[in-house]
């Protein structure tokens, strides 16, 4: 017997699931394009998602967005980073994190490789050790936003609608992911049915009470390899 915590979670998905396939769409489309790009492509991608990870701390979606775009506009984004982080929370600190990896694209390279061994949890654990800004919850987001769907972000979020008391601190990739799989097994329905990153993207909205398609980032991330 499913348990219900929370409750309603599965009349949410069923009420929207056209648009959560349109968005497992976009995922599995993000990720083909990532595995059959360029390498420089592949780094861009890999900065886009770490940046768009970054900002999303402790900001309000509409604002994380507008600033992601707006970061992103152009192909310099560091000559952006001031004026498209001006309204974000943490803006000082979360100009350097991405500072970082923009000057880092050999490491991204690194992480390219082991994503296209199919080494994911490698490549979660080299993001936790050489990348600023994301920590157990937002590195793990940053490749499933480019369509590693294995992986979840388990935000304050999740842990607010889990019921769950404090943070997930650890940077132990296997103990993150068995901290996922125990959430997920208290709504075994929805487990079965979607993947770990769209179990917790529903639970996301349904604790949020409204649905964000991230449609923003996948126009930013999805254009052709040159």
């Amino acid at each position: 017997m499913e348990q219900t915590l929370p409750p309603n979670v599965m009349n949410h998905y069923r009420h929207n699931e056209s648009t959560y396939d349109s968005i497992s769409a976009q995922l599995e489309e993000t990720k083909e394009q990532f595995l059959s790009a360029s390498r420089a492509t592949q780094i861009r991608m890999l900065q886009q998602s770490h940046s768009f990870a970054v900002i999303s701390v402790q900001t309000p979606v509409g604002i994380h967005e507008s600033a992601f775009s707006q970061l992103w506009a152009t192909d310099s984004p560091s000559q952006e980073l001031d004026d498209a982080l001006a309204s974000v929370n943490y803006r000082n600190q979360k100009s350097e994190y991405i500072s970082h990896s923009l000057r880092n694209g050999h490491k991204w390279s690194d992480v390219a490789d082991l994503l296209e061994d199919g080494n994911i949890d490698s490549a979660h654990k080299m993001i936790l050790d050489e990348f600023k800004g994301v920590g157990p919850a937002k590195a793990p987001f940053t490749l499933s936003m480019l369509g590693f769907v294995s992986k979840m972000c388990v935000d304050a979020n999740i842990i607010n609608a889990m019921g769950l008391d404090g943070h997930v601190s650890t940077v132990v990739v296997e103990k993150y992911d068995s901290i996922c799989d125990n959430l997920r097994a208290k709504m075994p329905s929805l487990r079965e049915m979607v993947s770990p990153f769209l179990w917790q993207w529903v639970t996301f909205d349904y604790q949020r009470g409204t649905i964000s398609d991230h449609e923003v980032f996948f126009e930013v991330v999805q254009y052709s390899d040159e």
